[in-house]
Order: C-alpha cells, then structure tokens, then sequence
C-alpha cells in the first residue's frame, strides 16, 4: 500500500479542488402560525423559502427545517414534501418517486403537539438560483395547525463536489 502526501492539490488552472466542503449556507427562523384543512398539497409558508445560487453545476444542496405542530381532531394526520423552484421556473416535488413522508405527524386522538423535522439532498444540475420550500397536505379536511407561535427553521447549505 502507497500513501501520497501533499502540501497542496491543485487543478491544472491552479484552482483548488473544493471537495466536500460547505460553500454557501442561508437560514430562516419565524414564529409560524398556519393551519391546512386540505388533502392537496400547498406551500407551508412562503416565509419558509431558501434560495442559494450554485457555483458550479456538480454540487449539492442539503435543504433541512423544523416545525411545531398540533391536532386536535382524532384519526388526523399529515404530510409532507420538498419543492424546488430552478431559475423561477415554477416549483415542483423534489422526489418524484412518491410523498417525501406517509405520515409526517399522526394523532389517534385528541391534542398532540409536537415537532418534525426533515433533511434532504439535492442535486439539482444548474447554475440558476434554486428555491426550497415545504408543502404540507391533511389526511382529511380536519384543522392541522403549523406552529402555534413556534419557531420556523430553515438552513440550506451547498456541498461542493
């Protein structure tokens, strides 16, 4: 086995390589107080957005974020997904094989408050701003309240490739 050692490695431009490393980060927090009655997924806040701009093409974004919630209906539950909006194009779910989450929060009987939070990754291929951004829909029409005067938070980093 051979080890390499080296001061500094550079690319032939004399740029360094930035693997793995955080390029960018932006970040949110807010009281958020909304409430859904609807099985059709709708944007959570548009408070909620981030957007970074990419520096190259090859990088990653982690979106991630955490909210308060509570029900008080039994056999009430909700969901949650991650859109993304490239260079204003329009929003669309980050995943596409299905919902992000079957059930975010689930309550089988009366009053439960509680926390979630979610982390994913993307690679979304451009040089354009990207925006991400939470939308939730109800199991059924019952009132699902998001944040009760709790925080919102938000981070979105780039991982350089």
């Amino acid at each position: 086995m051979s080890t390499l050692k080296v001061t500094n490695l550079q690319k032939l431009d004399g740029s360094t390589f930035p693997i793995g490393k955080i390029g960018q980060v932006a970040s949110t927090n807010f009281v958020l107080n909304n409430s859904i009655t609807s099985t059709s997924y709708a944007e959570l806040n548009s408070s909620c957005r981030l957007s970074l701009t990419p520096t190259a093409t090859t990088s990653k974004f982690i979106f991630q974020f955490q909210f308060p919630w509570f029900v008080n209906s039994s056999n009430t539950g909700f969901f949650v997904n991650v859109y993304k909006d490239v260079g204003g194009g329009g929003y669309n779910v980050v995943y596409t094989s299905g919902q992000l989450t079957r059930y975010a929060g689930y309550q089988s009987s009366t009053g439960n408050y509680s926390f979630i939070t979610i982390q994913v990754v993307d690679s979304p291929s451009t040089l354009s701003a990207v925006t991400y951004t939470p939308y939730v829909k109800g199991s059924n029409t019952n009132t699902i309240n998001f944040g009760n005067d709790g925080l919102y938070f938000a981070t979105l980093m780039e991982v350089l490739a």
